[in-house]
């Protein structure tokens, strides 16, 4: 899926998607350079881990479930970047402000940035040699660009090594960072103090004090490989969502509630009302229909990125919130901007079993098997918004960890 740089801009699709690729094993699941679903976090640097309260949902303060983990590397960055995506898995804390969690890790690439610091003095070298030779009348200093400093770009993270596509399994090199994503170029360019990146270098936040996670500590779900592909508006559009397992949905929540009236008479007309009433579509609205609309290019698609681009909503309005303008608000750090990324897809909560793993670790006293159904995590989209400068606070050596936003529509009540 890798582009060359010299690529016509108007050729470069800028929508990635992340498919299902296949189920990753505990013993495989050691790579931070890959993109997937689930597992357990596997850090950059292994000896530095977030403060534990980035992994805690701020209403129960039970450990949440990693949902996705992402290599993202930005062009011109010399760091590593992965994107870490959290949520709790209790019912009770959905629709509430603290159940999500983004938190974005920088490593330096010290191989990338040692290539980058000789590029750039080759080049000084070079300005100076054509200065020196326009002085003296022999000629005239021909101009450069940026990209010129900067000529290598990396990649966005992958699933499988056998597969060449996708954000890229294996950890780039030096070697084949000239061949890497030059799709996803950012719009601006920051400063930095350590190097001319498109990283802002800042002061380093204060500690809050929480002690590191240990990652034997956190609770998992299976972990599963993304294929990344370039979204494809131009096959046909007669793809149809397999609507097949919310319909098994529907039929057994109609049995258990035919199995609650019996035990229930008085209750039994009111409860077989509301049942009807959910059976109608939920949420739809115009936007709802366009995201639908759009999803059924790829029906198992879990997530679209695109740096500093535009989400597909699942709605309008987030709660109250009628969305537009700069939903992102400013970065906590630096106070830059935040633009949008990425976002995860309903199809995720098909493919990780979070209800299976509630009802497994949540207390089963007095709790009806339609109760059951109604545990573990809901949502329609996950909007993932980050800073615009990608800065990092510390010194350009540090492992980091920045907490992000993320803004969750659910379908409508």
């Amino acid at each position: 899926m890798s582009q060359k740089k010299k690529q016509s801009s108007s050729k470069i699709q800028n929508i990635l998607l992340g498919v299902p690729d296949g189920f990753i094993s505990k013993e495989e699941d050691t790579d931070p350079y890959i993109t997937k679903l689930g597992g357990l976090p596997v850090w950059l640097n292994n000896d530095v881990t977030p403060p534990n309260d980035l992994c805690r949902c701020r209403l129960c303060h039970d450990w949440m479930y990693l949902l996705c983990q992402t290599y993202v590397p930005l062009p011109d960055s010399i760091y590593h970047r992965v994107i870490y995506i959290w949520a709790c898995n209790r019912r009770s804390c959905m629709r509430k402000d603290g159940s999500f969690s983004v938190v974005r890790s920088h490593l330096v690439d010290e191989d990338y940035l040692r290539a980058q610091q000789q590029k750039e003095e080759q080049k000084k070298k070079k300005l100076e040699q054509q200065k020196k030779k326009a002085s003296t009348g022999f000629g005239t200093p021909q101009g450069f660009q940026l990209g010129d400093l900067w000529g290598a770009n990396k990649q966005f993270g992958s699933s499988k090594a056998d597969i060449g596509s996708g954000f890229g399994m294996n950890k780039p090199t030096t070697d084949t960072l000239a061949e890497k994503l030059g799709k996803l170029q950012l719009k601006e360019k920051s400063s930095t103090t350590s190097s001319s990146s498109s990283t802002t270098t800042v002061e380093p936040i204060k500690s809050n004090n929480a002690p590191p996670v240990d990652t034997k500590d956190l609770p998992s779900f299976p972990g599963e490989y993304l294929y990344i592909t370039p979204e494809d508006l131009n096959k046909d559009q007669d793809v149809e969502i397999d609507m097949s397992r919310y319909q098994e949905y529907l039929d057994l929540e109609a049995e258990l509630l035919n199995e609650e009236d019996d035990t229930n008479n008085e209750e039994g007309t009111w409860i077989n009302e509301q049942y009807e009433k959910q059976q109608l579509p939920r949420g739809v609205d115009k936007q709802f229909k366009k995201f639908m609309d759009r999803v059924a290019y790829e029906p198992s698609q879990c997530i679209r990125y695109e740096w500093a681009g535009s989400p597909l909503l699942y709605q309008q309005t987030i709660g109250d919130q009628h969305l537009g303008g700069n939903q992102g608000g400013k970065c906590e750090v630096c106070q830059s901007p935040r633009v949008f990324e990425m976002q995860l897809m309903p199809n995720v909560l098909s493919i990780l079993p979070t209800s299976e793993y509630a009802t497994d670790t949540q207390p089963s006293m007095n709790t009806s098997k339609l109760d059951s159904l109604n545990s573990g995590m809901e949502f329609g989209t996950v909007l993932v918004y980050v800073c615009k400068s990608d800065c990092h606070p510390g010194d350009t050596h540090d492992t980091t960890f920045v907490k992000e936003l993320a803004l969750v529509q659910y379908e409508l009540d």
